[in-house]
């Protein structure tokens, strides 16, 4: 018999209590319906739990508690004007509600704040629960139930917040340092080993991709914790703008990482490569060291690699000497984004070191991409949906079918953004109908036999700690929480000694078939597989490079870098092997890399002309295909490596324009998207014929 944790045992009387407080004030406050203040509390408290898989921070718990309070009183007023302009029109009522459904619905698919979304989606399904059950029980009592639903979901959050707080509260913000220090040790790990890399046994492509997925990684978990800190503790509250800074940062590190891999590849086929990456090691690898060893260390003064003493211009090949420049402007990019970390690192562990003062006061600008297809999808979805039910419900007589719809909306909207809704649904089917049994016997046997409040909560304190230990473990998360949700909806503890069988089964029938409807909607109505997602996804990249060839204004650099982190992030999660990784950080690096030159520009004398029109001329070519094969990249860095070999000569031009645009060869010369699209097709994005090995000697020397 498996051990329960600890932590799941105080989990479970954090929700015990939480529910024994929530019971008493409504009953003693004699409110509405007490058991939507125990509902309340099992969402705010057992909702997280299914994605952390235990106790949630904290500050995931206050972020949930105050969106779904504004949720709640957002979605409870528009129930109470529903009512008032349709509540004798149920076909009218039927539209604007899954109208209401599915704009919710549009702006929670669309919307990338969490805390936002889900003040959305509580005004969704908020709305339809409080008009339906006006509806179900006579519009009479509609200011009762608005009234009712808000207040008791108010006691119920605050009793749920209260006992996080007060028993073992967990601060996830505090793992934030130690999730900065992994980050930034893993980030030097990953550049001290390209390094050193020996030109004789150079790595294979698999033992790169997984340490860089693994860097990958360990930044989504900052980027994650540091969400927290806004909430939790107001120790931090002055490095948000910092943390934010460094969000922007942290992903440009990965991608120079992954740059210098790529300019070392190439500077050591030279045959004079080693001595200038001897200079470079000579002064870079201390630094690193230390900070592999220690991220969190004292920050040292700003490490600036020293120009290469180019001595003897004619004994040098204007190859090894762009390849070696490119080099070393890649590692003081490294260098400088961890030495940055690392100041925030310990401005961290010390809030009144002066370093403080030094770290930005100012957050970023950012943007997002945004799924519009997606989203109009599931808008679509709910509405249609929420429409065919309830015509079942008007014409067909069914007293209790508003109870189905109020299930149908709740589940289409929780749901949607799941990988696959109908499977999780079904989950939900099964924990359902446990409660719709239980329920009974403790709505029919149980409580009848009850005489005074501890009885009453011991009844109630026993399903809920075991629906409350149930939640933690994956297999049965979603029925222990379906439980919950079905149990309180169907036990009205404000009449509970009314004896109505047909009543309570009318119900049970009506939640299982709300569950059921959903399932089949989901089922029905099928979301775009991963494959077409991905397909959309490099589509909207290719228009957004295509522009950034051609504009003659450049975007902001840190909103441009937010939505490539946007997509990255998607492809990553649909993705999800090591390669598909690091093809999504050169998608990355290449835009990047076509803003530094666009940015360079003016430094490239006259021939700035001539090379706008190349670059707009491989925006239109990169637009124009819907699949990009490999022989097509190649001759493109091709292009690139011919452009570069004209201006190795050209003494006025600075180095890292010819730099840059070499760099931009290099990352065309890998092909960059193909296996992404190739895996959107169904094909492996391990296809041997579609990918470049960086380990050899490019086949077109630049």
């Amino acid at each position: 018999m498996p051990r329960i944790p600890v932590d799941h045992w105080l989990l479970a009387l954090r929700t015990v209590l939480a529910v024994w407080l929530a019971l008493f004030l409504s009953m003693r406050l004699d409110l509405y319906q007490p058991a939507w203040a125990i509902l309340a509390v099992m969402i705010v408290t057992l909702q997280p739990v299914m994605f952390t898989g235990g106790t949630p921070p904290i500050g995931i718990i206050i972020g949930r508690s105050v969106a779904r309070l504004f949720g709640t009183l957002f979605g409870a007023i528009v129930g109470l004007v529903m009512i008032a302009l349709f509540g004798q029109q149920p076909m009218l009522y039927l539209l604007f509600a899954g109208a209401w459904l599915a704009f919710c619905m549009y702006w929670v698919m669309l919307e990338q704040d969490e805390h936002l979304g889900y003040v959305m989606m509580l005004s969704g399904y908020t709305a339809t629960l409080v008009s339906l059950t006006a509806i179900g029980t006579g519009i009479d009592n509609i200011w009762s139930v608005a009234q009712g639903r808000f207040s008791e979901t108010a006691l119920g959050i605050g009793c749920g917040l209260l006992a996080h707080v007060v028993i073992a509260p967990r601060f996830g913000s505090r793992a934030l340092p130690s999730a900065l220090s992994r980050f930034l040790s893993q980030a030097a790990t990953e550049t001290l080993t390209t390094l050193v890399e020996p030109r004789s046994q150079p790595r294979s492509q698999a033992s790169r991709d997984a340490p860089l997925k693994a860097l990958f990684q360990h930044y989504q978990q900052f980027e994650k914790l540091r969400g927290l800190a806004r909430l939790e503790t107001r120790r931090l509250s002055h490095f948000i703008p910092a943390l934010d800074r460094f969000a922007s940062d942290g992903l440009a590190l990965i991608t120079a990482v992954r740059e210098l891999e790529t300019a070392l590849d190439y500077l050591r086929h030279c045959d004079d490569g080693e001595r200038w990456l001897a200079e470079l090691r000579q002064q870079a690898l201390p630094l690193l060291r230390a900070i592999e060893s220690e991220p969190d260390g004292k920050p040292t003064e700003r490490l600036l690699l020293a120009d290469f003493d180019w001595h003897d211009d004619a004994a040098i090949a204007p190859r090894t000497r762009a390849r070696a420049e490119l080099v070393r402007q890649r590692l003081g990019e490294v260098l400088g984004l961890l030495q940055h970390g690392r100041r925030l690192r310990n401005a961290l562990d010390d809030p009144t070191s002066s370093k403080v003062e030094t770290l930005p006061r100012e957050r970023r600008s950012r943007t997002t991409h945004n799924e519009h297809f997606v989203a109009r999808f599931n808008a679509f979805r709910v509405f249609i949906a929420f429409e065919l039910l309830g015509q079942i419900w008007i014409h067909g007589g069914w007293h209790s079918g508003y109870l189905a719809m109020m299930l149908l909306g709740v589940f289409t909207m929780l749901f949607a953004k799941a990988p696959n809704p109908a499977a999780v649904v079904y989950q939900f089917l099964w924990g359902s109908i446990a409660a719709v049994i239980l329920g009974g016997i403790l709505l029919f046997l149980v409580l009848p036999t009850i005489n005074g409040f501890p009885l009453l909560a011991i009844a109630i304190g026993i399903p809920v700690a075991i629906g409350t230990l149930m939640t933690p473990h994956p297999r049965w998360s979603l029925i222990g929480l379906a439980g919950a949700i079905t149990m309180m909806t169907l036990l009205n503890l404000h009449s509970t000694y009314t004896f109505s069988p047909s009543s309570y089964i009318n119900g049970g029938l009506a939640s299982i078939i709300g569950t059921i409807a959903s399932m089949i909607t989901y089922s029905l109505f099928r979301q775009r597989s991963p494959g077409e997602r991905i397909e959309t996804l490099m589509a909207a990249y290719w228009r957004g490079l295509s522009r950034l060839l051609q504009e003659k204004s450049l975007p902001n650099r840190a909103r441009l870098e937010s939505r490539l982190y946007d997509r990255l992030g998607r492809l990553v999660a649909l993705g999800g092997s090591d390669s598909v990784v690091r093809e999504a950080i050169d998608l990355h690096a290449l835009a990047l890399c076509v803003w530094r030159i666009r940015r360079l520009r003016d430094a490239l004398g006259p021939h700035r002309a001539e090379i706008e029109v190349w670059l707009g001329d491989i925006g239109r070519r990169v637009a124009a295909r819907r699949r990009h094969d490999p022989a097509a990249w190649h001759a493109l860095a091709d292009e690139a490596i011919g452009w570069v070999e004209r201006l190795y000569h050209e003494t006025r031009l600075p180095i890292a324009s010819i730099g840059e645009i070499a760099m931009l060869g290099h990352l065309m010369r890998e092909a960059p998207g193909v296996a992404l699209e190739a895996r959107a097709d169904g094909a492996s994005d391990e296809n041997p014929d579609t990918s470049t090995a960086t380990t050899g000697e490019p086949r077109h020397a630049d």
